[in-house]
């Protein structure tokens, strides 16, 4: 089974202070790891290093046990902003990538079509990005990553500037997308509840210097997929109280 392993990373910029001191974390696929903590805990940082953008100061990254030297197309990325090229139509968004890898424009209008049905705009791939909403140029920017095939998604922060009845629709889109490639997602977020009703495990950071806290298992995705309602989910005690949980281990740091 493919994984991508950050072994006892630790990161410093330019020589200052360490941002990330001793981080270890592994992602298989099939598996949806979220990622928590305060703000200046080296969340993004994290991601950084997954994706191969920064090379860390001590430790090692690795893609099934080869070293990450720089991105690859194994490992896609999303951000909040979306970064969509507004003189391209969607469609020639989404195949920017298998544009590059120099596949024809037949096969290449054939993925972005495929990969806009999976995150729910079909027939849209002839629409200018100017005409989509905030939620659609989301839902693009998950498409064009997933024009990629990778083996691991790496997203930022995609939902946090969407409205809140947006960022829950595309919170279930990503369950369905996920449960779908069954690729190994990492997702860093800011929202409690939307790391519980994601995550197969979520890691909690702290910082001074950025290190993983604790590890939680969680399985409200799961029985999202499995059919249960995510309205049901969201206000069933288990998930009250693994909330309350999640707060106090994202804070008890804070406190102490």
């Amino acid at each position: 089974m493919p994984h991508l392993t950050l072994d006892s990373i630790s990161l410093s910029y330019d020589g200052g202070a360490p941002v990330l001191a001793n981080v270890s974390l592994g992602l298989r696929s099939g598996e949806f790891v979220v990622v928590v903590g305060r703000s200046g805990c080296g969340k993004t940082s994290l991601l950084n290093l997954a994706a191969g953008f920064v090379t860390p100061t001590s430790g090692r990254v690795l893609v099934d046990d080869a070293a990450v030297k720089g991105p690859g197309a194994d490992r896609a990325v999303v951000f909040q902003d979306d970064a969509l090229f507004p003189w391209l139509s969607t469609a020639e968004n989404v195949a920017f990538g298998p544009r590059l890898a120099g596949i024809g424009a037949a096969e290449r209008r054939r993925i972005a079509d495929e990969r806009l049905a999976i995150v729910g705009l079909p027939g849209l791939g002839d629409r200018p990005i100017w005409r989509l909403s905030g939620g659609q140029r989301q839902r693009v920017g998950l498409a064009r990553a997933l024009a990629a095939n990778p083996t691991f998604l790496l997203m930022d922060e995609p939902l946090g500037a969407l409205d809140a009845m947006t960022r829950e629709a595309m919170q279930e889109l990503l369950l369905d997308v996920w449960g779908r490639t069954q690729a190994g997602f990492l997702l860093i977020t800011h929202g409690v509840e939307e790391a519980l009703f994601l995550a197969t495990r979520i890691v909690v950071m702290a910082p001074g210097p950025g290190r993983i806290v604790r590890t939680l298992a969680v399985d409200f995705g799961k029985r999202r997929l499995a059919g249960e309602s995510a309205r049901a989910i969201k206000a069933s005690a288990d998930f009250v109280a693994a909330r309350e949980s999640l707060l106090d281990a994202i804070f008890e740091r804070e406190a102490a």
